[in-house]
């Protein structure tokens, strides 16, 4: 029986001024549903469903608000909101599996990427915005290719989800990117630590959630066409991306294109074939009616980088900003489908997210011809229901699936022909009061790999032979998030994650040219079994001072790493996939400085640190180095402002046993942008100077480190936004 709407009103101002704000945008994320606050700032939406629901409020140069509503059955809302001013980017509300949460009830570290903030300051990629984030880094290899690093821990250690599934890029290699653009995208959440409960294996780093924007206000229709200039690599990112929003349906469409020649390092050498580009397509549609929410995605990607190792062995240059992709490099191209379902009971809220994804990498490494060719397919399904108990409190019961299969077509082959199947059955319980909100559950997981003969790679005789493995495993997490009074807040988290060793760790057997090294695995490695202990909290001096720490340790059981055996094959050192107990511990810190006196000025900085050793006392590969980022940011008006950053990069004096020391380095950064808005368009325009000191450094989660290349030198740009209304 369809219900009728309620209607959500009320008026948002200026805390410490009343002053009315308009273009206040007012939304349900878990609805998908908007509205904007008009001259006199005030708003009114139509909510077709009852529940509780969290209500975002967000405006540029003004701090977001979050209120939990709670729309029964008759009663309409009223909701007046007073908005504090502040200099930077918006935030949104957080993702947890299905759970749409104010950032102050959740129970962990999460941290949060505006997209547009990142473009304006110059990242080349969307791993590269996020590597911004504290206690996040990126693994390299050039700047086209690079996975981020949450903790320590990157790979099949850390999950990334979009479009309501899991993304999976046959990540488990050092050099396999994340290879993923900006485009369409809303935010990016980043959960630190282990999060089995909601996502199943492969989580026991974190999980980076890659959220769509949301869809245009009820009744609106909003174009953007977007223009962004790189001067070190000579690069061009262009995009436009329309979205439309009715009363009961909504749609968008988007593509872009990014383009990028060979970087220069500090100094200005040319590093020869580390170009890259890439490609992309979105379109969703969704409606709304009665107790129902759907949506449908589809996101197209296609993607070429060069391979700078074959650098050493050419010995002419191309023009200094050639495309060609004519030499050695690879290319990924990917297809996802996504559908997302919700239906509104009385008491339960039913979801259905099915998801389909294909994945094609190939590389090409001289000789004009592809060598090694893959292609992955995936499937996901999560069922689930979610039940009010009582007041305030809610349990959730779900199942979710996963089937991939891994097909090799070239001449060369790293890993073999197998088929992955997944199972998870979940169980929790959340409960918020006033101000607590607790969270404790449990998991039960069971993971299923099988392996095919693939001609010379794994025959009978060979220490990978064909084999079946299954692993079956119990994971559970406990939390809580505790108000203790209005500018005190703490949270509290223990938690387990597991992972299998994934196809390379089990079954590798040959020379892969994109790391210099013959990899040997082994098919009876066990589980990597995590327990994480999280203790975190943020305090607020006058709405002028914020603190926020953190400090976690996570106890490994049965790491999995790869070491040198001593020997060679062809001139190739050969590496051994083992296990050991682990642990990975350290902490963040943040401060923000927004002075009531100077209300156009503020202060941010935060600090990362971890340290990883195994049981042995050797140290982990790629641990970051602690890491120190300050920015200052002056506003003179509404929509303009100014900004110096400047981020130090401490010396990484704990390498593992096939690494060296890192120096520590400092980079400079300046930029600028103003917001012009007319009646029907608005002008968003950013220049913008990284390492402009041209430093000549590199990181230690830099591959090329060991080729003797050096990270990227100065860049200059700009970014243009066209949005008409």
């Amino acid at each position: 029986m369809a219900q009728t709407p309620h209607l959500v009103s009320g008026r948002v101002t200026e805390a410490g001024t009343s002053v009315a704000l308009s273009d206040v945008e007012v939304s349900l994320p878990e609805l998908h549903l908007g509205t904007v606050s008009d001259s006199t700032g005030r708003f009114v939406l139509s909510v077709p469903v009852s529940g509780r629901f969290v209500v975002q409020f967000t405006r540029l140069g003004h701090e977001s608000r979050f209120m939990l509503l709670h729309l029964g059955q008759d009663d309409p809302a009223t909701l007046d909101v007073q908005l504090v001013r502040r200099t930077l980017e918006l935030r949104q509300a957080e993702v947890i599996g299905t759970q749409v949460l104010a950032p102050e009830r959740v129970d962990r570290s999460v941290v949060q990427l505006d997209p547009r903030e990142s473009t304006r300051q110059g990242a080349l990629s969307l791993s590269d915005a996020i590597a911004t984030l504290p206690g996040v880094s990126q693994l390299t290899t050039g700047p086209g290719i690079s996975k981020p690093v949450v903790r320590g821990l990157s790979g099949n250690r850390v999950q990334v989800n979009m479009l309501g599934q899991r993304f999976d890029n046959q990540q488990w290699q050092d050099e396999h990117g994340l290879g993923l653009s900006d485009l369409g995208i809303g935010s990016v959440q980043v959960i630190k630590g282990p999060a089995a409960l909601q996502y199943g294996s492969d989580a026991v780093g974190g999980v980076v959630n890659v959220r769509e924007e949301a869809p245009a206000p009820v009744g609106t229709r909003i174009q953007q066409a977007r223009l962004g200039v790189f001067g070190n690599t000579g690069g061009i990112s262009v995009s436009y991306g329309m979205r439309r929003s009715g009363e009961r349906n909504w749609w968008r469409l988007a593509a872009g294109a990014d383009s990028h020649g060979d970087y220069a390092e500090g100094g200005g050498q040319r590093v020869l074939n580390s170009r890259f580009a890439q490609y992309n397509a979105k379109a969703s549609y969704g409606w709304r009616h009665g107790r129902w929410t759907h949506a449908d995605h589809v996101h197209l990607s296609f993607s070429q980088f060069g391979f700078v190792f074959d650098t050493l062995a050419r010995s002419q240059e191309d023009p200094r900003y050639s495309r060609s992709f004519a030499g050695p490099h690879h290319q990924v191209g990917f297809v996802m489908v996504g559908r997302e379902n919700v239906r509104y009971g009385e008491v339960t809220k039913w979801t259905l997210n099915a998801g389909l994804n294909t994945n094609r990498r190939q590389e090409q490494e001289g000789g004009n011809t592809i060598s090694l060719d893959m292609l992955l397919n995936s499937a996901s399904l999560l069922a689930q229901a979610a039940t009010r108990i009582g007041p305030g409190t809610t349990w959730t019961n779900g199942v979710a699936l996963l089937a991939q299969d891994n097909t090799n077509f070239g001449s060369r082959i790293i890993v073999p022909d197998a088929g992955t199947l997944e199972a998870g059955l979940f169980s929790f319980i959340r409960s918020e009061r006033e101000r607590l909100t607790v969270e404790a559950g449990v998991r039960l997981d069971g993971r299923h790999i099988s392996t095919r003969p693939t001609r010379q790679l794994n025959p009978p005789a060979s220490p990978v032979a064909p084999f079946d493995r299954t692993w079956t495993t119990v994971n559970g997490s406990v939390g809580l998030a505790w108000q203790a009074t209005e500018k005190l807040r703490f949270r509290l988290n223990a938690s387990t994650g597991f992972r299998s060793a994934n196809l390379a760790e089990l079954s590798s057997n040959g020379l892969h040219e994109g790391t210099s090294r013959f990899e040997i695995g082994d098919p009876d490695l066990g589980l990597e079994n995590v327990l994480a202990l999280e203790l975190g909290g943020a305090f607020t001096v006058r709405n002028w001072l914020d603190l926020d720490l953190s400090a976690y340790r996570n106890a490994f059981q049965g790491f999995i790493f790869l070491a040198p055996t001593g020997t060679e094959y062809i001139g190739f050192p050969v590496h051994r996939f083992l296990q050991q107990d682990a642990t990975l511990q350290g902490g963040e810190a943040g401060i923000g400085v927004h002075p009531e006196v100077l209300p156009r000025w503020e202060l941010t900085a935060s600090y990362a640190t971890v340290r990883g050793t195994r049981a042995d006392g050797q140290h982990l590969p790629f641990m970051p180095a602690d890491r120190v980022r300050t920015d200052l940011r002056y506003s003179p008006k509404d929509g303009a402002y100014l900004r110096a950053g400047v981020q130090q990069v401490l010396e990484q004096d704990r390498p593992a046993e096939f690494e060296t020391r890192t120096p520590s380095y400092t980079l400079l950064a300046l930029g600028a942008g103003i917001r012009i808005e007319r009646q029907a368009l608005t002008w968003d325009l950013a220049v913008y100077g990284n390492n402009l000191t041209d430093a000549r450094y590199v990181d230690h989660l830099s591959r090329y480190k060991y080729l003797g290349f050096f990270d990227m030198g100065r860049n200059v740009g700009l970014s243009l936004q066209l949005t008409f209304h």
